[in-house]
């Protein structure tokens, strides 16, 4: 039996979260009772991914005819019903009767649905018909959390599985850091940092609402790195608010800068309206020397509450983060150390050198014909 992993080049969590699984595999293939891995791509990256993996199959749809059945076949970015790479992929796999993986990290039709405002979304409208059939025709779906494999089984699917999301050692390497040249904090008040898309779901509209509320009893500035859909609706937002001066949009940052301000922010605040199992606030918990808030609407408080751990989540709404926000300028630093190391010790178990085992029984369990649990 051999291994066909789809490899996505594209930028995004999901498409990061993707490479990341496919290195890591690498390293770890003796483990796998796998004959070969090889890796599809679009034609334009064939080159370049030759030369980071010069030992590995790299295949594009050209290669695709000459291939037997007598493949696992791993799409980790849901296809979409577009003429599109990934989507031919999935109907080679369907017609040559190939093993299928296909991994889900978000609710695409609730996301779907923020976006029907936007024209180009209606492209997605076959998906958003399909997605259930489109799920069940796998023979395994890996998703990232408990909340999310519930939405699966909704959809009628009965053979997924939880893999956690995982992030690299570099998150946890107390490299030397410099504050930010470019944008230093302004220490004379409270600074709230957040970074991750800049999109509907992720709640950083009522964010900036809490900000601005006349409840709060003192001011914050508020830091946002990231980009995405919303941005120009979030500036417009803080226009007219009135708390423009207040509210800094950062752009993309690489992972030392994330990390600077992490390390500077006094609060960090993840306000998703729903989310699956997301990187930033895992990577936020990893790092921070602040006390790390996030809503309840995200998945990782599916194993905060397995492990009978305490972290800082919400009821997601403007009030409830002005009042957090309010409670905060009470703790005193005993507490805040406290939580910042019990934030640092939860992100711990969430690397990608124990997480990916769990990618290689899912394997193995399919190359035995076994049901993977």
């Amino acid at each position: 039996m051999n291994l066909l992993f789809y490899y996505p080049i594209g930028g995004g969590a999901p498409s990061k979260v993707s490479r990341d699984i496919f290195k890591k595999l690498f390293i770890n293939q003796k483990q796998v009772n796998i004959d070969e891995i090889s890796i599809f791509s679009k034609r334009k990256y064939v080159s370049s991914l030759k030369e980071e993996f010069p030992d590995i199959n790299i295949l594009c749809w050209s290669n695709l005819i000459s291939l037997s059945s007598n493949y696992i076949v791993h799409i980790p970015v849901l296809p979409t019903i577009l003429p599109n790479s990934k989507f031919l992929l999935y109907l080679f796999c369907k017609i040559r009767g190939s093993k299928l993986i296909l991994q889900y990290h978000g609710d695409v039709r609730s996301e779907l649905k923020s976006s029907y405002k936007d024209i180009v979304s209606l492209l997605h409208i076959l998906t958003y018909i399909f997605l259930p059939f489109l799920l069940k025709s796998a023979d395994t779906i890996i998703t990232h959390s408990y909340f999310m494999n519930n939405k699966l089984i909704k959809y009628g699917v009965s053979k997924s599985i939880v893999i956690p999301n995982a992030i690299g050692n570099e998150w946890f390497r107390d490299a030397n850091y410099c504050e930010p040249s470019y944008s230093i904090m302004d220490k004379s008040m409270t600074s709230i940092f957040y970074h991750g898309r800049l999109s509907w779901e992720k709640g950083i509209d009522l964010l900036i609402e809490a900000i601005a509320s006349e409840k709060l009893n003192r001011k914050y500035t508020l830091y946002i790195a990231g980009e995405g859909p919303q941005k120009k609706e979030l500036e417009k937002i803080c226009i007219e608010k009135n708390i423009k001066q207040y509210v800094f949009f950062l752009g993309s940052l690489n992972v030392m800068e994330i990390k600077s301000y992490l390390k500077s922010a006094d609060i960090a605040i993840y306000p998703s309206r729903f989310d699956n199992f997301p990187l930033a606030v895992l990577e936020a918990l990893s790092v921070a020397d602040c006390p790390v808030h996030f809503s309840r609407n995200i998945g990782i408080c599916d194993f905060i509450q397995k492990e009978s751990n305490s972290l800082n989540t919400f009821d997601l709404s403007i009030e409830s983060i002005v009042e957090l926000l309010n409670n905060f300028n009470l703790l005193n630093e005993y507490d805040k150390k406290e939580m910042i190391d019990n934030q640092k010790e939860f992100a711990k178990q969430y690397t990608w050198d124990e997480v990916i085992l769990k990618y290689i029984h899912v394997y193995n369990m399919l190359v035995h014909d076994t049901t993977v649990e």
